[in-house]
């Protein structure tokens, strides 16, 4: 498994993870875990932007 490829798993992880933290917190009408998932979409989305300038 290359660098690139990790690091899209890792990316992905995050996003599927932030999903389920943003669907729980408002299932369960709770802050925190919607804002954590939101960090997490931010999160994935800079190592996008630091992936391609490797």
């Amino acid at each position: 498994m290359t660098h690139f490829q990790k690091l899209n798993l890792i990316s992905i992880l995050l996003v599927l993870v932030a999903v389920v933290m943003i669907a729980l917190g408002f299932q369960m009408k709770i802050a925190a875990p919607p804002l954590t998932g939101v960090g997490f979409i931010l999160l994935a989305w800079a190592i996008q932007i630091l992936k391609k300038e490797l």
